[in-house]
């Protein structure tokens, strides 16, 4: 297993509890999905395992190795990658640099460096670019490359996303609604970003509403309700079930 969470535990008060004892497994180079109605801790739950937010009881192992004790940084560099409903692109930089800014070694990553005029570490950079180029091809935006992330459309940020934690070298994907309100064209682009990325054994935990989507890519489904976990083999077997 490449995550593991075993009896998770997160709530405001004892009698109202958001994750209450949830256990699951994810295999690697498999696609995982979580569903749940608006409010059910779909996102707390991804809070907890890249460490934005502490279980109150409970373990979570990335390739057997306790992470839930690590703060959010050294979880990222472990190889979980994560996007979020508001993106947090850097939208004054362009999609290049917001690439090669994502990738592990890159040589901001120290505060000393980050300090320093862009000018000093400009060499470490422009050696990056070859590998952030092909990153930005495979990610279905060389003809952006140049434009400020904030400036082009709303699919092809979800992309850039997606595109970071390539860079980063993620071997686990947290993606909050990757497809949500953006166009057909974008959402098969990222369908077929998401079924390469399996083929090189990546794994994929993704929150997302649009169930035609999870019919294409989830090879399991999880329903959190009132703290607990439900799991699924297919979409139809959850939709089958009366207390979803």
């Amino acid at each position: 297993m490449i995550l593991e969470l075993k009896n998770i535990t997160h709530g405001f008060s004892a009698a109202k509890k958001i994750l209450d004892a949830v256990s699951l497994e994810l295999e690697k180079g498999k696609i995982y999905a979580l569903m749940g109605a608006n409010g059910s801790g779909k996102t707390t739950l991804f809070n907890v395992i890249t460490g934005f937010i502490k279980p109150q009881s409970g373990d979570i192992f990335f390739k057997s190795n306790r992470i839930n004790r690590l703060p959010p940084h050294k979880i990222n560099r472990l190889g979980i990658g994560r996007t979020f409903q508001d993106l947090r692109l850097i939208s004054k930089l362009t999609v290049k640099e917001n690439v090669i800014l994502a990738m592990n070694g890159n040589p901001t990553q120290s505060w000393y460096r980050a300090a320093l005029p862009k000018t000093f570490y400009k060499t470490g950079l422009d050696s990056l670019a070859e590998k952030a180029e092909e990153i930005i091809a495979e990610c279905f935006l060389p003809d952006v490359r140049d434009s400020l992330a904030g400036e082009i459309s709303y699919g092809q940020q979800k992309l850039l996303n997606l595109a970071c934690c390539i860079a980063n070298d993620a071997e686990l994907f947290l993606l909050d609604e990757p497809v949500a309100g953006i166009n057909p064209r974008y959402r098969e682009q990222i369908l077929d970003l998401l079924q390469r990325l399996k083929a090189r054994e990546k794994t994929i935990f993704l929150i997302e509403h649009n169930t035609e989507f999870l019919q294409q890519t989830a090879d399991r489904i999880f329903f959190l309700k009132n703290g607990s976990i439900m799991s699924y083999d297919t979409f139809v077997h959850l939709r089958e079930d009366k207390e979803v």
